[in-house]
């Protein structure tokens, strides 16, 4: 290398040598031409599905799209891409006979491709394919059975939920109907209306004879007649008795009570719990297919004109900035030897005078 570089002799060789670069560059773009040619056209179709939020939403809420939310949407490019529904696809147009040995993922792989453009709820599926009317039928065609996962997908989910739903009921509405029962039952077999009459009943015999038994004490008072010793000693027994009968009376109404509110909490709450479930029931029921996003086809895609590959333009002008660069390489490693070469000799003449 020489010591110093000097630009100007480098642009005067650039300019004897310009022929080189535009033939490399004249060759490189006639041979990408050439190649793109001879390469398969590819035709892409894009179609795009629109996920709106669930029916049954707040549209407040669905005004204000949080990040978070947009994020959770890329859930169903899985459901573009899943493998049962593209081997689907391959079986519903007959992909496989135009490359039999070709595998299911090297045809995913070659055909599929799916996007969430940033900050947007369009799902868009885009085939790439050799003909363009079948590129645009696989595109919707895998819009629409989409489509149609989501909706078995949240069907399913509804029918869960309300088979669910129905299971928790029954038990509730058995025990619901058992308390019912055990009240009516019980109603029927000790009623608290006849003990209470038989209270009231009681207390006027007690009450009688009370009276009975101090008109009966105030007239022995300072008489020896044992006729009425014996009826006032028989009125007290007889007060005694029916006092215990009437204490054993209100203790069985006591009890019947008791039992009475018990079952009586027992049926309401059996009842309140029925009415919880069937009104959670009828909720799930009226929810039924609006809480999960919905998906509409928006856009089933056209037939392509013009092939997505192989890109001529861009093929050519590729090739041509490489042959370019190349050329200029070798014409600056040209340079720089040619250089060497013309300051070798001068060096040598330096080193011939120090040794004389």
């Amino acid at each position: 290398m020489p010591e110093t570089f000097d630009l100007q002799d480098y642009i005067d060789h650039l300019r004897r040598r310009w022929w080189l670069a535009a033939i490399a560059s004249l060759t490189a773009a006639v041979l990408s031409a050439g190649i793109t040619l001879l390469l398969p056209k590819h035709y892409t179709a894009t179609a795009k599905i629109i996920i709106e939020p669930p029916a049954g939403s707040d549209m407040r809420a669905a005004m204000s799209v949080s990040p978070i939310y947009l994020e959770s949407l890329k859930t169903y490019e899985y459901f573009a891409t899943s493998d049962k529904l593209f081997s689907q696809a391959v079986d519903h147009f007959r992909l496989r006979e135009k490359a039999p040995g070709r595998s299911l993922e090297s045809w995913k792989r070659r055909v599929l491709k799916t996007a969430i453009p940033r900050n947007t709820k369009i799902l868009e599926i885009s085939t790439t394919i050799e003909d363009p009317k079948l590129a645009q039928a696989l595109a919707q065609y895998l819009a629409q059975e989409t489509i149609s996962l989501n909706r078995t997908i949240s069907r399913e989910g509804d029918r869960e939920l309300t088979e669910d739903a129905v299971q928790q009921l029954e038990p509730i509405k058995r025990a619901r109907d058992e308390a019912e029962a055990e009240w009516s039952r019980y109603i029927a077999a000790e009623p608290i209306e006849m003990v209470k009459g038989e209270i009231d009943t009681l207390e006027m015999r007690q009450f009688r004879a009370e009276r009975e038994s101090l008109e009966a004490d105030i007239r022995i008072v300072g008489s020896a007649d044992r006729d009425q010793t014996s009826r006032a000693e028989f009125l007290r027994a007889r007060v005694k008795t029916l006092e215990q009968e009437l204490a054993a009376k209100r203790a069985l109404l006591a009890r019947r009570t008791a039992r009475r509110e018990q079952l009586e909490t027992e049926r309401r709450s059996a009842q309140a719990a029925y009415e919880a479930t069937l009104t959670r029931l009828r909720d799930i029921r009226s929810a039924v297919g609006y809480r999960g996003e919905r998906l509409k086809l928006v856009d089933p895609g056209v037939i392509p004109e013009n092939p997505s590959s192989p890109r001529t333009v861009l093929n050519i002008g590729a090739a041509m900035l490489v042959a370019l660069v190349a050329s200029l390489f070798y014409i600056s490693v040209e340079f720089a030897y040619a250089a060497r070469r013309q300051s070798a000799p001068v060096s040598m003449r330096h080193a011939g005078t120090g040794y004389d």
